[in-house]
């Protein structure tokens, strides 16, 4: 099991790599030690706040660290006792609670928007509470999912969150894995600023092969559409203008049945949609995918077998009446005999 991150070293942590940024303003007289030292107190206090009451076990000797460094820095700033006593007091009193409460407000706000945004992607079944994976202390984060598509196959994701400018935490990467028993087979990571609004479903299909229509922002900074399926050296992408239209392509096979729009709305999403090829009343089972590298509708057979509409117009004239007629199921048909008359 990972070691939980000291958050009273990340605190000093954190302002070192603050201090970092304002260090070219004392060169320029923009600011002054003074000014440096009223910060880090700042900081420090708003530290010890947060940590007062959570700290643990093996951080509590640091925070001593903590209290030490507060008070030598007090010392530097509120030279007079009673003028030190005061801000220790207002601190403690007004500005400590009303800081811990905006925090609290914000957390809760943050947490809520990130647990809507898994719930819409399809990444919402974190073990254990999303608040508990995301320490307030931390900068960065990184949360795993695993799902178990069958016993030897498994979809892993590992989220990995950074906080903004304001304190909050976003989002940043999602790394994804097919494993067959234990060994990976495909991954890949994507960067969610070039892919808005990525569902976990998406990050499946690209990894099993599957082509998809991706929303992505040009260099224009216009929302844009285009393909991209997994290529040989990770993501490949299709030109926006790329002649291959989903709708098209089904109205040229009219031996697939289901609704069209909710077809072309599932091959868009990289989906493999089970379905049934279609000869007068007979039926075939079969699954179809999106295949822009040859501007058509990739056939399957109702065992994942690529197959031709040819093949499967063959497979039902040799079936004849052996194949099942979907609008008079086969148990219907014999509540209608009696006696070996058809009612």
């Amino acid at each position: 099991m990972e070691k939980a991150a000291n958050r009273v070293l990340l605190a000093f942590k954190a302002w070192e790599e603050r201090k970092k940024d304002i260090e070219p303003m004392l060169k320029t007289g923009t600011a002054d030690v003074l000014t440096l030292s009223r910060l880090q107190l700042d900081h420090l206090r708003q530290a010890r706040h947060r940590l007062r009451q959570t700290a643990r076990r093996d951080e509590k000797p640091f925070m001593i660290l903590l209290n030490n460094q507060v008070a030598r820095l007090e010392k530097q700033l509120y030279a007079n006792p009673l003028i030190r006593m005061f801000s220790q007091l207002k601190d403690r009193l007004f500005e400590g609670p009303a800081y811990l409460k905006q925090q609290q407000r914000q957390r809760d706000n943050n947490i809520e928007k990130l647990k809507i945004y898994l719930r819409e992607t399809g990444l919402g079944s974190i073990a254990g509470r999303l608040e508990n994976h995301l320490d307030p202390e931390l900068r960065s984060a990184a949360v795993p999912l695993a799902c178990q598509l069958d016993p030897e196959n498994r979809l892993t994701f590992t989220m990995y969150f950074e906080k903004d400018a304001q304190g909050d935490f976003q989002m940043e990467s999602l790394h994804t894995a097919l494993r067959y028993k234990g060994v990976i087979g495909q991954a890949h990571h994507f960067q969610l600023k070039d892919w808005p609004g990525l569902k976990a479903n998406q990050a499946w299909s690209l990894l099993e092969g599957r082509a998809l229509k991706q929303t992505y922002i040009d260099a224009s900074g216009h929302e844009n559409q285009r393909w991209v399926e997994m290529g040989k050296y990770g993501i490949q992408h299709y030109a926006p203008d790329y002649a291959f239209d989903v709708k098209t392509a089904l109205a040229a096979m009219p031996a697939i049945t289901r609704n069209k729009e909710d077809l072309v709305r599932y091959l868009e999403n990289g989906q493999q949609v089970p379905t049934h090829w279609k000869q007068g009343r007979q039926y075939q089972s079969i699954y179809i995918q999106a295949d822009p590298a040859n501007r058509c509708i990739k056939l399957l057979d109702d065992k994942f077998r690529p197959v031709t509409a040819e093949k499967l117009n063959q497979n039902l004239a040799r079936q004849g009446l052996k194949v099942k007629t979907l609008d008079i199921p086969v148990h219907k048909i014999r509540k209608g005999l009696k006696n070996g008359h058809q009612h």
